[in-house]
């Protein structure tokens, strides 16, 4: 990545680039802080459902939304992983995470009747998020499209409604 690049790319001059980001670092977090916001304001509109939504439809647009709305190339969502760290942006991302987190929780706090009697809403939607984390950025890599990370959403999605509507044999 080079800045005349960028500025090429982005239709400005490399002095107008440099008015509002400093260096290549600068730029990079906000190419970061940038999709970040973007995945997390999706997961806001996943969460604002409607009344009558069931614990299944709930579910059903976590694993949409965490599939679906991940940045758009799988190299690129690679990438911003990578490189978060690198440029001061670790802690961004642990945020993020659990803003997803919270939004999770409060989906599943609406639907507390459904849920196995001993599972703690806010413990599972930090599980929730790592899985779904986990298991669309793998989608992602091993299956960019097709039916392939389709059928693993589909498997994501019944993972999710074991876990959150069984009981646990032990404490």
């Amino acid at each position: 990545m080079t800045t005349a690049r960028v500025a090429e790319r982005a239709g400005v001059s490399v002095g107008s680039l440099y008015q509002y980001y400093p260096n290549k670092q600068a730029l990079a977090a906000a190419v970061v802080d940038h999709y970040g916001e973007v995945f997390a304001a999706r997961f806001a509109e996943a969460v604002a459902a409607g009344p009558d939504e069931t614990l299944a439809e709930a579910v059903d647009a976590l694993v949409a939304t965490a599939f679906e709305n991940h940045p758009h190339d799988p190299r690129l969502h690679r990438v911003l992983i990578e490189i978060a760290p690198r440029v001061g942006r670790a802690d961004h991302r642990k945020t993020l995470s659990a803003r997803i987190a919270m939004l999770i929780e409060q989906k599943l706090r609406r639907h507390a009747g459904d849920l196995a009697a001993d599972l703690d809403p806010a413990e599972a939607a930090a599980m929730l998020e790592a899985v779904l984390e986990t298991a669309a950025h793998r989608a992602l890599e091993q299956h960019p499209a097709g039916l392939a990370a389709e059928r693993l959403a589909a498997q994501c999605r019944r993972l999710i409604m074991a876990y959150l509507t069984c009981a646990a044999d032990r404490p």
